[in-house]
């Protein structure tokens, strides 16, 4: 009896414990989803600035896609709970997100000058001022997708999740 006893209660550790593993795997794919729905939108949309043949009313659409898939993204996180009273993967998501959003509406701002072959030395001006903030937006996003990294593993080795 005592020894069925420790095997039920070794198998009940082993289902909890599973099942609790699973829950902070999910957890962690929730927010690896939401972020790749904003990188994907991001990416396609530096495709079509890039590609030879696209038109300014194709990048300008394509970029407000993106701006709204990150908003959408920053919003679907936002509303995901905290693991075991636990928000710093959530937290540094949104921030991440929000940051992307930051990024992508400095980037609309220099669309009215994609067209302009002829610059003026005071829209040059104006230009240089706009892609600066710009570079500096880039700066601060790629220093939160490492800090959302950093994140992630300090999260995951506190709750036994081993990223790939």
């Amino acid at each position: 009896m005592k020894k069925s006893l420790v095997i039920l209660s070794l198998a009940t550790l082993l289902l909890v414990w599973c099942g609790w593993s699973k829950n902070v795997v999910e957890y962690n794919d929730s927010f690896v989803a939401v972020v790749k729905e904003c990188t994907d939108s991001t990416q396609t949309l530096f495709d079509v600035f890039n590609l030879d043949g696209s038109t300014l009313n194709s990048v300008k659409e394509s970029l407000n896609d993106s701006i709204n898939a990150c908003q959408n993204a920053q919003e679907k996180a936002s509303k995901l709970w905290d693991f075991e009273k636990d928000s710093s993967l959530k937290d540094a998501v949104v921030d991440l997100l929000w940051t992307e959003v930051d990024y992508l509406q400095k980037f609309w701002t220099t669309s009215p000058y994609w067209n302009i072959e002829n610059i003026t030395d005071e829209d040059k001006v104006a230009y240089d001022s706009l892609v600066n903030e710009l570079y500096q937006a880039e700066a601060v996003l790629n220093a939160k997708f490492t800090s959302l990294q950093q994140v992630q593993e300090g999260f995951a080795a506190k709750h036994g999740l081993k990223l790939e």
